[in-house]
């Protein structure tokens, strides 16, 4: 009803006009139709695919662990990269397959502040030498990324194993029980660092490599490894313009171990491998103490990043070294293993 001159005047009646429907389904008068289109527009949000309503899946924070191919690509939400490929030693004196293993770390909301927190702790722990002997690694589940295929944590720890049994004959391997726990790693006076594990005792020495795409690869002898670890540390964001800096946000380090169960001729070989890579065009070095130490453990996050043979690099570069370290595992090592085993 409606005030009017005084007078109360209803309101007009809606019209009931049949109003055509879907087919099958008797036809509506318009203040049905009315009332069904509210019902009608939520079953039609209801009918239509969830792949539009979906959000990407974001990657836990954590530790990633990936096998990896040639064809491999950095994951978009990568902070930090740890590669580590193995060149197993036969007895037989046969090479066989390299192994490789990437772990990427994703940061959560919180974990840039964590982590700086966690690391600077594990640096005056070290130097104080009061730290834990070895921190946990925290594996988060993986997706599948193009090229890499998750692996399970019993397959990452056996992996990261290998740092310590580098040089060492596959089939004279001995199992100790005494040093079953964490691997001891000590520098010498000179190139060549131990490591004494459940398997035994490892000689190795580290050769840093640092150049650009299109550079030769050089796969280690058999019972080396090929290390690689990248990190994020800058922020992502940059303005853009000629007269800024060109972006290098990543610090970036790279380089070859050669190990044999003696030290004996250890050096030599990895002055001889050095030379060789500078005549391929790469800028290598041979390293010595806490250097060599850092390097020879870069694939192992449970270690600080090697900070001491790191360079400042672009997401480009960073992912230009990773293809050329995962094409030097598509081929086989030419040389012979260093004396000692």
């Amino acid at each position: 009803m409606t005030a009017q001159g005084g007078r109360a005047v209803p309101l007009p009646e809606l019209p009931q006009e049949p109003v055509p429907g879907p087919p099958g389904l008797a036809p509506l008068t318009t203040s049905q139709h009315a009332v069904q289109i509210p019902w009608a527009v939520e079953r039609r949000w209801r009918q239509e695919p969830m792949a539009r309503w979906t959000l990407p899946r974001r990657s836990r924070s954590g530790w990633h662990a990936y096998r990896t191919d040639a064809g491999a690509l950095i994951p978009g939400w990568a902070i930090e990269l740890a590669l580590t490929i193995e060149w197993p030693l036969t007895s037989s004196g046969d090479a066989p397959a390299p192994q490789g293993l990437l772990l990427a770390r994703a940061a959560g909301p919180c974990q840039p502040l964590v982590h700086a927190l966690g690391t600077a702790m594990r640096e005056v722990d070290s130097i104080a030498g009061v730290g834990p002997p070895l921190p946990r690694l925290h594996l988060a589940p993986s997706n599948p990324e193009p090229g890499l295929d998750p692996l399970p944590r019993q397959v990452v720890l056996a992996h990261l194993r290998g740092a310590s049994e580098r040089g060492l004959a596959l089939g004279y391997r001995r199992r100790r029980t005494h040093d079953a726990g964490v691997p001891a790693w000590q520098s010498g006076a000179g190139v060549v660092l131990t490591c004494i594990g459940r398997a035994g005792v490892s000689a190795q020495a580290v050769v840093a490599l640092a150049g650009h795409s299109g550079l030769q690869s050089l796969p280690p002898p058999p019972g080396g490894a090929t290390v690689f670890r990248a990190w994020r540390c800058q922020r992502a964001w940059k303005p853009r313009g000629p007269l800024t800096e060109p972006d290098t946000e990543w610090a970036l380090t790279a380089g070859v171990v050669l190990a044999s169960s003696s030290g004996s001729g250890l050096g030599r070989v990895a002055r001889r491998y050095a030379v060789q890579a500078r005549e391929a065009g790469w800028s290598a070095t041979v390293l010595t103490g806490a250097a060599a130490l850092g390097l020879a453990r870069a694939g192992d996050p449970r270690y600080l990043p090697p900070r001491a043979t790191a360079r400042h690099a672009s997401r480009d570069a960073v992912t230009e070294m990773l293809m050329t370290c995962l094409a030097a595992a598509a081929e086989r090592p030419g040389d012979p293993a260093p004396s000692g085993n």
